[in-house]
């Protein structure tokens, strides 16, 4: 069933974004009487379209829905040529993260002005909240913004916080060190060319645990997957304290 994120009235009346009720309307072709599934602050709803000229959708009733991980997940990840970022934003959504923030780093390639720092910053909006409502999330993202890795500020950080490193030599069982259920977590990966020694150093006096993401050198986007993965793992896995 498809679903949106929107805004329920007192009256039990759906209210939903112009781009919304275009995709309803002319994409999906709904018609009176088909149901959505709409998102209200974190809680599921099953609607109804009562009307398409106007469009007007109520709400049925309250389903019970949890599929988001407990804990805050956080990703940093540097920024990246080409489409490679939409990818990293929409399975980033996909598998669970809460936040997201982009950094520029001494090897980063790609540069955004004022004005390319905004658009983009609504599309990568609107990846995440379709790659929600696609993966049936009851949250979208919070997109932090873009920053410098010399000047991280506070909002980027979390209870933990690792940076994979391909030089760290600690075993693929040694990863993720320290996560523990009801601390939040943040993961941040970097640019082609990875991190420079002396930007690692200094991630570390921060704070930061180094961590391998095993013997292969892997693309940054797939690096941003893999850690997602596995730290979606653990924390959904009953047996980690």
């Amino acid at each position: 069933m498809q679903r949106y994120f929107a805004n329920i009235d007192q009256d039990y009346f759906v209210h939903v974004s112009k781009e919304d009720e275009h995709h309803i309307l002319h994409v999906m072709r709904m018609k009176k009487g088909d149901e959505i599934e709409v998102v209200d602050n974190k809680q599921l709803y099953l609607c109804r379209l009562d009307d398409t000229n106007p469009l007007t959708i109520s709400m049925v009733h309250e389903i019970a829905s949890d599929v988001e991980i407990k804990e805050d997940v956080t990703l940093l990840y540097a920024l990246t040529k080409g489409d490679k970022i939409d990818l990293v934003l929409q399975k980033a959504t996909e598998l669970g993260v809460k936040k997201v923030a982009l950094i520029q780093s001494e090897r980063t390639v790609v540069k955004y002005d004022s004005k390319d720092l905004e658009k983009k910053s609504q599309r990568f909006v609107k990846i995440m909240k379709e790659a929600s409502e696609q993966s049936h999330r009851l949250v979208v993202p919070e997109f932090l913004g873009i920053f410098n890795l010399k000047a991280l500020p506070p909002q980027v950080f979390s209870d933990v916080n690792f940076v994979a490193y391909e030089k760290d030599a600690s075993k693929v069982s040694e990863q993720f060190q320290g996560l523990e259920k009801g601390k939040s977590v943040s993961i941040l990966i970097g640019p082609e060319g990875g991190f420079s020694k002396q930007e690692i150093d200094n991630l570390v006096s921060l704070g930061f645990i180094r961590t391998s993401l095993g013997k292969r050198i892997l693309r940054a986007e797939t690096a941003a997957i893999y850690a997602l993965s596995v730290i979606g793992y653990l924390l959904d896995d009953e047996k980690l304290i």
